[in-house]
C-alpha cells in the first residue's frame, strides 16, 4: 500500500486564512451559538409523556441542550438515568462548528457519543460540507464517518469532492484522515489515494504536501514533491525531491527554527549529475540566522553559496538573482548601549561572475570591529560624536593590510519651528599597517584632516482653502556649507571605498566617497529646496525637492589619484512625489547635466490601485547612453471570478525584452487556477521561457507551481 499524505504547511507563526478566502460563495452558515447548561441537560417540546420519571416521549419542535450541544427533532425518547436520547426520524444536532443532520440518530448526551444514519454535515469554521452513510461521535474529540464524501464548495455548486471509506476527523489535532480516496473535479475522478490527510485549521501538520509541476525551455518538464516535517512549533523542515526531464533530480531541502533569541533558515539544493551542464555536480547553500542572546547583543550570520557561475541562470527565479555578481558570506555581533553601539564582523564574498578581473573583486574582512556613539542629537546644546572602525583586508595577490580609522566630531545645532542652524567640526585620523607592497611605498601611510560644515535652512508655509478644503504649503531652503582641505592620498590602498551614485542625498555628505579609504577635498556650499503640499490631516500630495552643489575649488582627490574635477557646478538633482488621489501615486527622480544640458539619469513610476487586487504600475529608468527600460506590470480583475497578470520589461536601448510575464488566474467559491507564462534573458544573452499551473482547491491542498512567491516579487503591490 503507498502512504500518501496531503497538507498545507504554514509559517511558523501559523497561516490565516485571507479575508476574501470565501467571498466569492453564496451560502455561509454561521456557527451555532449554544449556551453553557454546565452539566444539566435542558429541552422544550410541544407535548410529551414521562413514564415512572425515566423515559421521555416528546413530540413537536423538540429541542435539547447539554454542554455546548444541541439535538432537535420532532420525535424524541429521551432515558433520563443514562442521558441517551433516541429520534428514530429526521434529526439535527448541534456543536460549536459543526452542524449535523440525518434521518435517525442515537446520541448519549453526557459523553457526546452516538451515531447518526445518513448523515449530512458542516464545518462551519472551514465553509466545508459533506454526506456520510453514518456518522459516529467518539466524545468531542473525533468523529467517524462511513461512506463519505468532503468538499468546500457550496452545495449547488460542488467542483471538487473527495469520496472516501472511511473519513475520520480528529477534532483536537485537526487533522482529517480519509482511507481509499477519490479526488474529483468537475465530476471527473483524477487522484485516488488509498489513504490521506488533510487539515482541519490552519496549524502545520508533517506530511507530503502536493507536487508542483512546471516546464522550462532550458530545463524542461519540472515535477518536485515536497515532503514536509513539522518538527516542533517553532522548528520545521521540508525535503524536495524536484525533477528535471533534460537536467536529471534535484534534491531540495529547508530547514527554519524561531526560538525568544533565535531565529534562521537553511536552504540546500544539489543536483549530482546535469545531463546539460556536461553530467556535473551543482548545487546552492543559502543560510540566514539572527539572535538577540541578550537585550542589547544581536548576532547574525549570513552565508550564500553556489556551485558555479551558471547556477543563478539556470534555476535563478527573477532578474534579481540572476543579475548577481556577488554573493556575500559573514558573521556578525553586535552590541548596542545607550550611547555606544559596537559590532565584530567576518565577511567575504563568492564572486558570482568569473569574468570580474582578480583586482576589482572585493576584498575579505577578517575582522572589521567598529565602536560609534549613538546618542541622539538634542538641538540647542553641544553634541559630540565618534566613529572608529579597524579593518583587516586580505586578498590573494594584491596589497594587504589594516586600516584604523576615527572620527571624532562635535556639532552644535541650533533650532526653532521656523529655522535651523548647525555648525559642525569634525577630525579624521586614518593609519595603515600594510604587506605585499610595491617596492619603494610606505607601508605604514597615514591620513590627518579636520572636517567643517554648517547646515542650515528655513520653514515657510501658507495656508490655502480650495473648495472648502484645507492645505498647507510650505517652502523650504536649504544651504550646506562643507570645507575638507586637500590632502595627498596617492600612497594609500583602495580597499573598499568607491563613488556613489550622485542622487539628492549626496547633496549633505560629507565625503563624496563611500567608506574611508578616500576623503574627498571639498570647498563648496549646496543649494536645495523642498516644497510639501499637506492637506489638514497632514497627508502629503506633493513633494518637491531639488537641489545644486557649487564648487570654489578642484577636487584633486580621487579613486585613482590621477584626474582632477574641475567642474564648478555639480548636477542638479530633483526628485517628485505625487499622490494624485488615494487611487494613483507616482513618483520621479532626476538628474540634470549642466555642462550637455541634458538628462542624465532618471527615473519615473507611477501606480494606479484603485481597490484590492486591481493594480497597474509602469516605470521608465534612462541613464544616458547606458540605459533605457520600461517596466509595466497588472493585476487585473475582469470579473469577480477573472484576473489577469503580466508584467513587461524592455530595453529600448537594445531592442530586447529582458523578461515578460503574463497569464491569468481564475477563481471561484472554493477553487482557483493560475497559468503563467515567463520568458526571461539569461546573462549569457539567452531566452529561458517557463510556465507555471497552478490548482488550489480551497481548505484542501494546491497542486502545481506556487507562483505567489514570484508574483510577489515580480509585481510591486501583488497581494495574494
Amino acid at each position: 500500500m503507498i502512504l500518501i499524505l496531503l497538507s498545507l504547511s504554514a509559517p511558523l507563526h501559523g497561516r490565516q486564512a485571507p479575508p476574501s478566502q470565501w467571498a466569492l460563495c453564496t451560502q455561509h452558515t454561521p456557527s451555532p451559538v449554544i449556551k453553557d447548561t454546565q452539566g444539566k441537560t435542558l429541552f422544550t417540546a410541544d407535548s410529551g409523556t414521562i413514564f415512572q420519571n425515566e423515559t421521555y416521549e416528546l413530540f413537536g419542535n423538540i429541542v435539547l441542550e447539554r454542554d455546548n450541544k444541541r439535538f432537535m427533532s420532532d420525535n424524541i425518547t429521551y432515558f433520563r438515568s443514562t442521558e441517551q436520547a433516541v429520534a428514530p426520524g429526521e434529526m439535527r444536532y448541534e456543536m460549536r462548528d459543526l452542524i449535523v443532520e440525518g434521518d435517525n440518530a442515537r446520541m448519549q448526551l453526557n459523553d457526546n457519543t452516538g451515531t447518526i444514519a445518513n448523515a449530512r454535515f458542516q464545518l462551519t469554521k472551514r465553509h466545508a460540507h459533506g454526506s456520510a452513510r453514518r456518522l459516529s461521535f467518539d466524545g468531542d474529540s473525533q468523529t467517524k464517518l462511513r461512506r463519505a464524501n468532503y468538499t468546500t464548495c457550496d452545495p449547488d455548486d460542488v467542483a471538487w469532492r473527495i469520496k472516501a471509506s472511511d473519513i475520520t476527523l480528529n477534532h483536537d489535532t485537526q487533522v482529517g484522515t480519509a482511507r481509499h480516496a477519490v479526488l474529483s473535479f468537475k465530476k471527473v475522478p483524477f487522484f485516488y489515494l488509498p489513504y490521506a490527510t488533510f487539515p482541519l485549521s490552519d496549524d502545520r501538520k508533517s506530511g507530503f504536501l502536493t507536487p508542483s509541476f512546471g516546464n522550462s525551455s532550458k530545463s524542461g518538464r519540472e515535477i518536485a514533491l515536497p515532503y514536509y516535517f513539522n518538527i516542533a512549533p517553532n522548528l520545521d523542515a521540508t525535503l524536495t525531491p524536484n525533477y528535471y526531464s533534460k537536467r536529471g533530480l534535484m534534491m531540495m531541502g529547508e530547514l527554519r527554527y524561531l526560538t525568544a533569541i533565535n531565529s534562521g533558515q537553511l536552504n540546500v539544493e544539489y543536483l549530482p549529475s546535469d545531463n546539460i551542464f556536461g553530467d556535473r555536480e551543482r548545487g546552492s547553500v543559502s543560510y540566514i540566522h539572527k539572535g538577540n542572546p541578550f537585550s542589547r547583543i544581536g548576532t547574525l550570520v549570513e552565508y550564500n553559496y553556489i556551485s558555479d557561475a551558471d547556477y543563478l541562470n539556470d534555476f535563478g527565479k527573477n532578474l534579481s538573482k540572476t543579475s548577481q555578481t556577488h554573493l556575500s558570506q559573514r558573521a556578525a555581533l553586535n552590541y548596542r548601549g545607550d550611547a555606544w553601539a559596537a559590532s565584530l564582523s567576518l565577511q567575504d564574498f563568492q564572486t558570482v561572475d568569473k569574468s570580474i578581473p582578480d583586482s576589482s573583486r572585493p576584498y575579505q574582512l577578517l575582522p572589521k570591529i567598529t565602536l560609534d556613539s549613538t546618542r541622539p542629537e538634542t538641538q540647542n546644546k553641544l553634541n559630540f560624536q565618534l566613529k572608529t572602525e579597524l579593518v583587516n583586508f586580505q586578498r590573494q595577490g594584491r596589497v594587504n593590510g589594516r586600516r584604523f580609522d576615527i572620527r571624532p566630531g562635535v556639532s552644535f545645532p541650533l533650532s526653532n519651528t521656523a529655522a535651523f542652524f548647525k555648525p559642525a567640526v569634525k577630525y579624521e585620523y586614518t593609519i595603515y599597517s600594510l604587506s605585499d607592497q610595491a617596492p619603494g611605498q610606505d607601508d605604514n601611510p597615514e591620513r590627518q584632516l579636520p572636517l567643517y560644515s554648517i547646515d542650515s535652512g528655513i520653514f515657510l508655509e501658507k495656508a490655502y482653502d480650495v473648495a472648502g478644503k484645507q492645505f498647507i504649503n510650505t517652502l523650504e531652503p536649504r544651504l550646506y556649507y562643507l570645507y575638507v582641505p586637500y590632502r595627498d592620498q596617492s600612497e594609500i590602498p583602495v580597499f573598499d571605498s568607491g563613488q556613489p551614485d550622485f542622487n539628492f542625498n549626496q547633496l549633505f555628505r560629507d565625503n563624496r566617497f563611500t567608506s574611508s579609504d578616500r576623503v574627498g577635498d571639498a570647498n563648496q556650499v549646496t543649494a536645495a529646496i523642498t516644497s510639501r503640499l499637506l492637506n489638514e490631516r497632514g497627508e502629503e500630495h506633493l513633494k518637491i525637492k531639488a537641489g545644486q552643489i557649487f564648487y570654489f575649488d578642484d577636487r584633486k582627490v580621487s579613486l585613482k589619484n590621477n584626474t582632477v574635477e574641475t567642474r564648478p557646478v555639480s548636477d542638479i538633482v530633483s526628485e517628485v512625489s505625487l499622490n494624485i488621489s488615494d487611487r494613483i501615486t507616482s513618483s520621479a527622480d532626476l538628474r540634470w547635466d549642466t555642462d550637455k544640458d541634458q538628462v542624465d539619469k532618471g527615473n519615473i513610476r507611477i501606480r494606479y490601485h484603485p481597490g484590492y487586487r486591481r493594480l497597474f504600475n509602469i516605470s521608465y529608468r534612462y541613464r544616458s547612453q547606458t540605459l533605457q527600460q520600461t517596466d509595466m506590470s497588472l493585476l487585473w480583475p475582469l470579473n469577480p471570478h477573472w484576473h489577469v497578470i503580466g508584467r513587461w520589461v524592455r530595453s529600448i536601448l537594445d531592442s530586447k525584452n529582458l523578461e515578460t510575464l503574463g497569464g491569468f488566474e481564475y477563481q471561484n467559491c472554493c477553487w482557483k487556477f493560475h497559468f503563467l507564462t515567463r520568458r526571461f534573458l539569461r546573462s549569457d544573452d539567452s531566452y529561458d521561457t517557463t510556465y507555471f499551473l497552478q490548482l488550489e482547491f480551497k481548505g484542501l491542498t494546491r497542486i502545481g507551481k506556487d507562483v505567489d512567491d514570484m508574483l510577489e516579487n515580480g509585481i510591486l503591490g501583488y497581494e495574494k
